[in-house]
């Protein structure tokens, strides 16, 4: 099979990681694949990229060693070779065989939100018509609008969840939508002396109390959050949430390792509301607070490796996100999968995500999104209460971190990986 790949395949990211996963798998199974790679610059790009922010020269050349050994990167053209950072300008060249001498896909899976596919789709020239091809879709929100069904006509939706196959399947009116769930990736497990992780300086990390005490969390219980400053994951939410908390646990140290500066706004904005913040210079951004630790380890190749993150996620006490939707809910799993308590909102995706692993937080209300369905407000008081819960009672946080990692089990990327090429055969 000759199968064409569109995606943001930047590592560290939640759809860089599905295509990574995905396309590793395909290439060993023997599939002839070439990649059109959102958030990718070239070899010579991201060492560029990289020199420009005066990074270490050691790190460059592990990043430049990273892609050259990387067989996605291999077959991947960067999207925006043609202007376009998205590359919908070059759908239509990749599909009809331009942009590789001649090859040509016989299926294209697009991985995407709606609202992505639909761009793509209008400035594509008729291309995904000309060939089978597949939305990878992850939907995160209730009430999605018929709105979509045209696109889906013409470019098959596979689900990433039950709750995505549901929302799509209503739309179309039908029940038989594929839903694909994603794995996680090795590198996320208990720390035992059987699985362990390693840091960044070569240290053998084989328990939670190992992991704990090199981080100076010994004393401390940790609520940890990983994911992305953007408006659907509501960070205003979560600290609001743990403002009482910091203040009734002086124990509590909560862990937020993303871009403080991000599409969700500036987290130091928030971090000068908690009381007792200070901040020690004249910088807007030097805002501080003892019990609140902004990790500044988030970027791609700077940033933490899987290891590194999976010794995170296993330290910590509770994994907490009050989302406002989510389409799969990754880090939710492998904060699961490392055998920690997840505290997460109950709609969407999320909950199939860790199953038993989780206290669930309804939503107090909900509202509309430009693309045509709703996201949930989660109840900050009930969120509060459930996280002050799990504080109060290590032997509940026990009890759901074990639940979650025997039910993220079952979610596997060499299973995923099969289970798509029966799609695409089909």
């Amino acid at each position: 099979m000759r199968l064409g790949l569109i995606s943001d395949v930047a590592l560290g990211t939640g759809f860089g990681r599905v295509a990574h996963e995905l396309t590793r798998r395909w290439l060993e199974a023997g599939v002839d694949m070439r990649i059109v790679g959102i958030n990718y610059r070239g070899p010579v790009g991201e060492v560029q990229s990289l020199m420009a922010k005066r990074e270490d020269p050691d790190k460059v050349a592990a990043a430049y060693r990273a892609v050259l050994e990387d067989p996605v990167f291999d077959r991947t053209v960067p999207a925006n070779v043609g202007g376009d950072p998205m590359g919908n300008d070059l759908t239509a060249p990749f599909v009809d065989g331009q942009m590789t001498n001649g090859w040509r896909p016989e299926r294209v899976v697009v991985i995407a939100d709606p609202r992505a596919m639909l761009d793509r789709m209008v400035q594509d020239q008729g291309a995904l018509r000309r060939v089978r091809a597949y939305n990878y879709v992850p939907i995160e929100g209730s009430g999605l609008t018929p709105f979509w069904r045209p696109m889906w006509d013409t470019v098959a939706p596979v689900a990433m969840s039950d709750f995505g196959a549901r929302e799509i399947g209503r739309v179309m009116g039908r029940n038989d939508v594929p839903v694909i769930r994603h794995g996680i990736s090795d590198a996320f497990h208990p720390l035992t002396p059987e699985t362990p992780s390693v840091t960044s300086k070569g240290v053998t990390v084989t328990s939670r109390e190992q992991a704990r005490e090199l981080l100076q969390w010994t004393d401390r219980t940790v609520i940890l959050r990983t994911d992305r400053n953007v408006p659907r994951k509501d960070y205003p939410a979560f600290f609001a949430a743990i403002t009482p908390i910091i203040a009734e646990h002086p124990e509590v140290l909560v862990v937020i390792h993303c871009s403080p500066i991000d599409e969700g706004g500036v987290l130091h904005e928030w971090m000068a509301n908690l009381p007792g913040a200070w901040n020690p210079g004249t910088s807007a951004l030097g805002w501080r607070h003892g019990q609140v630790h902004l990790t500044a380890a988030h970027d791609t190749y700077k940033g933490l490796t899987d290891d590194q993150l999976n010794i995170l996620y296993a330290a910590a006490d509770i994994y907490a996100s009050p989302t406002m939707a989510e389409g799969f809910g990754l880090t939710l799993a492998e904060a699961a999968a490392a055998g920690t308590a997840v505290i997460t909102t109950d709609f969407a995706a999320g909950p199939e995500a860790v199953g038993p692993g989780a206290l669930l937080v309804k939503p107090a209300a909900y509202v509309g999104t430009s693309h045509g369905h709703s996201w949930s407000i989660v109840d900050v008081p009930e969120f509060t209460r459930a996280l002050d819960f799990l504080v109060r009672n290590p032997s509940k946080r026990a009890e759901l971190g074990a639940a979650g990692a025997k039910h993220v089990k079952r979610l596997d990327w060499d299973a995923a990986a099969v289970e798509f090429l029966r799609v695409l055969e089909a």
